[in-house]
């Protein structure tokens, strides 16, 4: 593959007006310096933001990985606010969207003195929906008395709020069960042409905002989805047009649209739309059953037959937390009655509902999208009944189909190998936007963008940057790889972790605490919380250990900042997104090199796919992937020019061969920042009491 020629400053290319423009207001004495405070010039966000300036005059690709402390959204709003024109920041997540809009964009605008108007735009299941709201509260179904109290605070927040952001409503949980009966999705919303309320609708205003709005920040799924709608139907858009595009966190991108082009069913999807059609039928037509049946026996033909499929599935061995592809599931075949019997259950249902249609728009509605599920559960019941057929998409890449099990319930996957085709025809459609692509994490070692680039299928028409982080590394860190620690494959799983956290824990308790655990599974993670639980004990330390899970993200983090002296545990979620400056993170702990998890039915089928083209799958896909996932989970130790702290990586196969490692540790170490490094305890310990003379 070719890789674009990577740009390392641009400096010595001749600057526009605007360019040059752009970066005075990076000066020691220029506007930025004044309103920030502590502000350092620092090389790489000027580039950065010259090469922001550069891409609005000319419409380029730009993909730039930003190392930590650079700047970087400072970087690409600073030009865009400047410039006056159309801007769309898409992120991977709503932290980073919520962060932009209420800390980052206003502080440019108040140092730069532009006001642009902005707004933040999610998916609509984070909007209140005021006609499912009302007839919640009109029919008193709810699942538990706590759903009736949220219920109430529901109301009062959709009477008092003018965004109806479910994040903005304190005192209801994110998982309380109350939030399905209160908001809407693609299935079962009405839409603006039939809702009562769609002058008041949140996600109708919300999008009326975004279309208005000078910056708009949404997530990749919802940028993904709008560029879609527009590629299919040029006069239907969600979005304004923009002149920019800059996607925040894009080393997300490909396995987000990996799940925006592939499509998926669930058992939970079906049986929750038969319940909302039982809900509606008995409370508006309940006398107006067919003859010699009734509202329930037709709702609940599909429900049942559904449930005796995830006994059967237990039946075959596909238990809670499986995911195998199809022709790996032992007579997976059998199965297709299951789904060809709740499709023709549906079909029946459809057809007694269908005279009611014109009566409820509701209904209508319901109708609608179980006429889809019906037409979804005929097309995967044929596809269990062929497990080795090769499926394609649209663009003739090879897809792979896939079942993953819950406790209760299985979804049925069909996810593309590739959307770079689909991504670069995107991208394409919008010949007079400038994309700029950046995250701390894109390259793996030696500034290598090739794998990034081909995943996204951008490789023929972006410019690639590297601008490393200002801080001092060897200086600021040390990795520690403890000598004792075994390759993980050659032992137990839970002995594993075990050593791990003996070796660790002079570490740990030499800083008081102020640790991440970050490891690669939850399993390890629930062992590395009970083991450090007792080593605590034990030495009668004040240390709370939190683990992910037992409580929500944003609380955890609360905790471990108000303590001051704690450790977390996290699984992969954590290893990414977090910023928690100065003492109170000084140890990060990684338990292994995050490598995708064996039996991963997308990995496999991928890997088979690469390896059939002439490729190597674990040097050309399964390495870069780990590698840039290391990246992320090492990046949360140092978030500052101040910070001290030391990395301990208990997998030994990080280290080259000639070290006691592996033939592609050095891929690792190089894509990681230039820690200094050891094995001996004994030298993290002088690096950690002194810091002026430790070397």
């Amino acid at each position: 593959m070719t890789v674009p020629t990577q740009v390392p400053s641009d400096v010595q290319e001749s600057s526009s007006d605007f360019v040059q423009q752009v970066e005075k207001l990076f000066a020691e004495n220029g506007p930025l310096s004044r309103a920030t405070s502590g502000y350092v010039r620092r090389e790489g966000q000027v580039a950065f933001a010259r090469t922001v300036a550069r891409a609005i005059e000319s419409g380029s690709t730009e993909v730039v990985e930003a190392g930590t402390g650079t700047g970087k959204t400072f970087a690409y709003l600073t030009p865009a606010l400047v410039a006056g024109v159309k801007v769309i920041v898409s992120t991977a997540g709503k932290p980073l969207q919520d962060q932009l809009f209420h800390k980052d964009l206003p502080a440019v605008e108040s140092a730069l003195g532009i006001h642009a108007s902005a707004s933040v735009l999610k998916g609509r299941a984070n909007y209140i929906c005021k006609y499912r709201l009302a007839n919640t509260l009109a029919e008193g179904m709810l699942p538990s008395p706590q759903a009736v109290k949220s219920l109430k605070k529901i109301k009062i927040f959709s009477e008092t709020d003018i965004i109806g952001d479910r994040a903005n409503l304190a005192g209801v949980p994110a998982d309380d069960p109350v939030w399905p009966y209160v908001t809407s999705t693609r299935d079962n919303c009405l839409g603006p042409q039939k809702c009562p309320f769609k002058e008041d609708c949140f996600v109708y205003n919300a999008r009326k905002a975004a279309k208005a709005s000078d910056v708009v920040i949404v997530n990749h799924h919802l940028y993904l989805s709008s560029l879609s709608i527009k590629d299919n139907d040029p006069d239907a858009e969600m979005l304004p047009q923009a002149q920019l595009v800059i996607i925040d966190e894009a080393h997300k991108l490909p396995e987000i649209a990996s799940n925006f082009f592939g499509s998926e069913i669930s058992t939970f999807a079906v049986k929750d739309t038969m319940r909302e059609i039982k809900r509606r039928t008995l409370s508006k037509f309940k006398t107006r059953a067919p003859k010699e049946t009734n509202w329930d026996k037709l709702t609940d033909a599909p429900v049942h037959i559904l449930m005796d499929m995830g006994m059967w599935f237990h039946e075959i061995g596909l238990h809670e937390g499986d995911a195998k592809k199809l022709p790996d599931i032992a007579h997976v075949e059998d199965g297709a009655s299951f789904l060809a019997d709740a499709a023709d259950a549906i079909e029946r249902l459809y057809k007694a509902i269908e005279p009611l249609v014109s009566e409820d728009e509701e209904i209508a509605n319901l109708a609608e999208v179980s006429l889809a599920m019906k037409e979804e559960l005929s097309r995967w019941s044929l596809s269990l009944k062929q497990p080795n057929a090769v499926g394609k998409t649209d663009s003739g890449v090879p897809v792979v189909r896939w079942i993953a099990r819950t406790a209760t319930e299985a979804r049925f996957h069909e996810t593309p190998l590739s959307i770079a085709q689909d991504l670069a025809r995107l991208r394409n459609s919008q010949t007079e936007t400038a994309w700029v692509m950046t995250s701390a994490t894109l390259a793996t070692g030696n500034n290598d963008f090739s794998h990034f680039l081909s995943e996204t299928g951008l490789a023929d028409q972006a410019n690639t940057h590297v601008w490393k982080s200002p801080f001092d590394y060897p200086e600021q860190a040390m990795l520690y790889v403890p000598s004792g620690m075994p390759d993980p494959k050659k032992v137990d799983r839970d002995d594993f972790i075990d050593r791990l956290i003996r070796e660790s824990w002079p570490v740990i308790d030499m800083v008081g605490g102020r640790t991440f655990v970050l490891c690669t599974s939850y399993r390890a993670m629930q062992r590395a919380t009970d083991v450090l639980r007792s080593y605590v004990t034990e030495n009668g330390r004040d240390y709370s250990v939190y683990m992910q899970g037992e409580d929500s993200r944003r609380t955890i983090l609360d905790k471990y900042r108000r303590d001051g002296n704690a450790i977390l545990v996290g699984s992969m979620s954590f290893w990414e997104g977090i910023d928690i400056k100065g003492e109170n993170l000084s140890v990060v702990v990684i338990d292994k090199l995050p490598f995708a998890p064996v039996g991963d039915p997308v990995l496999e089928a991928k890997s088979k796919w690469i390896e059939e083209q002439g490729g190597k799958p674990f040097f050309d896909h399964q390495i870069p992937l780990a590698a840039i996932a290391l990246k992320q989970g090492t990046g949360r130790l140092i978030r500052s020019e101040t910070d001290r702290g030391i990395l301990i990586i208990g997998d030994p196969r990080v280290l080259p061969k000639g070290a006691g490692g592996s033939n592609y540790g050095e891929i690792f170490l190089s894509s990681l920042p230039s820690y200094s490094r050891t094995r001996r305890l004994e030298r993290v310990i002088d690096f950690w009491e002194h810091p002026d003379s430790w070397q």
